[in-house]
């Protein structure tokens, strides 16, 4: 075989042409080698394979530097096939402690941190020795895994291996204590002498935060003179975890430089305490800021937001950010998307991601699975289920739930049933609790209430208030006054503070005219000072979200809005249209109860949108409680006169008004 002269690879070559060229193996140099590892195998499976099959030719895999370097390629969490890197892994001779730190964190990258620890594990019984760089990975793993014994054994080898004074290692291992809920074990390394870095200090403070300890966090922190990013990032963090965010938010405007992990804990903390609107416009902020681009973990959090929200706009650009800046689409990426465009009725932009995903995880099934069922797309879903075990993914407890929901939704009663039976006898997956609930929805929305509750008189474990919550929901459907009472006065005990609870049962007797039986209600809710929760509808308008609700004059077209209102609801009177006053929970006369009904939030939410975007354009709502019955009405026959497509997200469905004399059925 002819070869070149060249001494060193001619880097103009692609690594597909190393062959192609008869570039003779044996003068491929370490640091050549190394090179072409760091640079285009770490973003190509194909080039990869390649200089494996190179590495393997030139004898180089011997070296553990060029091993290792292969490993960590492998490992690389874009590609998603740990398996291979520990393949390679086990194949390298006497790995070094390189080596073996490579392929832990490997493991922790990959979320298999009992790999992590069984691999140390087999680290220690062998000829390496751990180093500094190996111990704060292990110790990550054991937080993770709550692995407390291991993780107080490989802190007995941290002391035994004079290791104790390192920063990293201190740090990580206060904070695997303080995970434990071991505070003075924690105090104690912090104590132990050696070098105090403020990374110390603030992985104490994340201690006592996690461990509750809110005021001795506070302490520590006003207590320090050194402070840094990092100490406000701790702070901000565990304070909203405990949903102090006024606190955090202080913190946070008053820190003079923020970096990225700022902005993700501000924005993460309000996600996490179910404020979606300010973590957007927390993100909207952060945009303003020309030094900081958000990587993915931060994009996947505001794409929950935009998800909750119904903030199509936002979620569509921040997609196009996204493509723009070649942020690779992995399962957490692609899932968010797949769930945001689906709660924004977009489904077929979330398809489009579902199909253009290169690595799909269970939760990415569940998402389109689950979008599909929200939006009343049954055997679309039941479909998908099957299509997801022909590619060799196992479903688990959430693609049957997403599965029951949609059979609940469509009606598909003899399917559903035949689902919940399968999933131990096909599947080996043992039902919860959520799965009976979807059942006795799913038979109670059908009218067969005897045989709903005669599934949670049968369930293994003791029913608790969402299982019979929809049963309630189902008598109040169906009108049955005497089950709907009983069940009704099982869930005021259950759930005294719920205001949910009461408003059903209000409404069960209100439709039967049984007023003395609400005024009952409503003086049961007095005396234990419950309060309703308001009804609010949310639309999103040019990346803006609005927010409505019955008898708030705040918004700024508020004058606007409702002469727009008068104007719809005189049209609709026009077309036939008669306010359900059963509606109302009080006894009053009918004026008063159309009036009640006729500024509901939905109602205002489509006038805002009417005044705000030409005609034609599909109207998106998104209200935090069920669609009523007046409204779901009311809604059907706006879309049918003005000629707009009106979809409205509640709190258990999609509700599509398509511009037909026809549309779906209330359900």
């Amino acid at each position: 075989m002819s070869t070149t002269t060249s001494k060193t690879l001619p880097w103009h070559l692609k690594p597909e042409e190393i062959s192609a060229k008869n570039i003779h193996t044996s003068q491929l140099s370490q640091k050549n080698i190394l090179k072409l590892l760091n640079t285009k195998c770490s973003t190509s499976w194909q080039h990869l394979k390649q200089a494996h099959a190179v590495i393997l030719k030139s004898g180089q895999f011997q070296d553990h530097y060029v091993s290792g370097t292969l490993v960590k390629c492998y490992a690389n969490i874009r590609f998603g096939n740990l398996d291979l890197a520990l393949n390679v892994f086990f194949s390298v001779p006497s790995p070094n402690v390189f080596v073996w730190n490579t392929v832990l964190r490997g493991c922790l990258e990959h979320n298999e941190p009992w790999k992590v620890i069984r691999l140390y594990y087999k680290m220690v019984a062998g000829d390496s020795r751990p180093n500094k760089f190996t111990y704060p990975t292990v110790f990550k793993a054991c937080t993770i895994s709550e692995a407390d014994k291991e993780g107080m054994q490989v802190h007995a080898h941290v002391v035994k291996n004079g290791l104790c004074g390192d920063v990293h290692i201190k740090s990580s291992g206060i904070q695997m204590y303080a995970s434990f809920g071991c505070v003075t074990e924690a105090s104690r390394i912090l104590d132990d002498g050696g070098d105090l870095d403020v990374i110390c200090w603030n992985a104490m403070i994340d201690g006592y935060l996690k461990c509750g300890e809110i005021e001795a966090a506070k302490e520590l922190f006003k207590s320090m003179s050194g402070r840094n990013i990092g100490s406000y990032n701790a702070m901000i963090s565990g304070l909203a975890r405990f949903g102090m965010f006024q606190e955090a938010r202080k913190l946070f405007d008053d820190m003079s430089d923020k970096d990225e992990i700022s902005w993700s804990a501000m924005i993460d903390g309000y996600i996490k305490g179910g404020c979606h609107k300010e973590a957007l416009e927390v993100f909207n902020e952060m945009q303003r800021e020309n030094n900081i681009r958000p990587r993915q973990f931060v994009i996947s959090s505001v794409l929950s937001a935009c998800a909750n929200l119904g903030a199509f706009d936002q979620g569509r650009w921040i997609h196009a950010y996204v493509k723009k800046n070649s942020m690779y689409l992995d399962a957490v990426l692609g899932t968010a998307l797949i769930d945001m465009y689906a709660k924004c009725a977009r489904l077929d932009m979330a398809w489009e991601v579902f199909e253009n995903m290169k690595v799909k995880e269970v939760f990415s099934w569940n998402a389109m699975i689950g979008g599909l069922a929200m939006h009343g797309r049954a055997e679309d879903a039941i479909e998908l289920f099957f299509k997801m075990q022909s590619e060799k993914m196992r479903p688990d407890g959430i693609t049957f739930l997403c599965i029951l929901k949609a059979c609940a939704h469509a009606g598909m009663v003899e399917e559903g049933v035949s689902a919940l039976n399968d999933m131990k006898k096909m599947y080996n997956i043992e039902p919860e609790i959520e799965h009976y609930g979807c059942v006795v929805d799913l038979l109670g929305r059908a009218g067969f209430l005897a045989e709903a509750e005669e599934v949670i008189n049968s369930m293994p474990m003791e029913p608790n208030a969402a299982v019979w919550g929809a049963l309630l929901g189902a008598c109040r459907k169906h009108g049955n006054v005497e089950l709907g009472e009983r069940v009704g006065k099982i869930l005021l005990e259950m759930e005294p503070e719920n205001s949910g609870r009461y408003a059903v049962l209000s409404n069960i007797y209100a439709k039967e005219g049984r007023w003395e039986d609400v005024a009952e209600v409503r003086k049961l809710m007095k005396e234990r000072g419950i309060k309703t929760n308001p009804g609010t509808s949310m639309i999103d308008l040019n990346g803006v979200v609005h927010e409505f609700k019955i008898g708030d004059g705040s918004h700024p077209q508020v004058e606007e809005i409702y002469l727009m209102l008068e104007s719809i609801v005189e049209k609709l009177k026009m077309e036939g249209y008669s306010p359900k006053s059963s509606q109302v929970l009080f006894d009053v006369d009918e004026v008063e109860k159309e009036t009640a009904v006729k500024y509901h939030s939905e109602k205002l939410a489509i006038a805002f949108g009417f005044i705000n975007t030409d005609p034609g354009t599909t109207i998106r709502i998104v209200k935090n409680l069920r669609v009523c019955e007046d409204c779901h009405s009311a809604t059907k026959l706006i879309s049918k006169v003005y000629k707009r497509d009106i979809i409205v997200r509640d709190r258990v469905r999609f509700h599509h008004f398509r511009n037909v004399d026809d549309p779906e059925g209330f359900p």
